[in-house]
């Protein structure tokens, strides 16, 4: 057997551990069916390892090709993605992005409404990092 400190370091990457002591965690992680507490550990971190997506008109073909990428590239780090159409309503925006900021997303993409000032506001109060399109 190993502590569960040797397992903790095994699935967080905290630390190196032998390769076949490794081999052994990972190859009782999968016979176990062990999958990690997400919600858990972000309470640990403060972080969710999540990022926002508010864009409104989703299946507008040059939106759905974003769409795309983003979640590649998200998934590729280890990153969900939650999504809200806003419906290019700077009211319903705001109201979106305030939920996903409370769903503590690690950070937001936003192709903001055509008057984007409330949400701007919102944003830079809570220094919640964005990227707009």
């Amino acid at each position: 057997g190993v502590s569960v400190a040797t397992v903790s370091h095994v699935l967080n990457g905290t630390r190196p551990v032998l390769p076949h002591t490794r081999q052994a965690v990972l190859d009782a992680v999968d016979e176990l069916g062990y999958t990690p507490n997400t919600l858990a550990r972000s309470l640990v971190t403060s972080r969710t390892r999540s990022i926002g997506l508010a864009v409104s008109a989703i299946s507008n073909p040059y939106f759905t090709e974003i769409l795309q990428g983003v979640e590649a590239g998200a998934l590729a780090h280890g990153y969900s993605l939650l999504i809200a159409d806003p419906h290019d309503d700077p009211a319903h925006e705001r109201k979106v992005v305030q939920l996903l900021h409370e769903r503590r997303v690690d950070g937001l993409i936003i192709a903001p409404s055509a008057d984007p000032h409330e949400l701007l506001a919102y944003l830079a109060r809570h220094r919640v990092p964005t990227v707009f399109l």
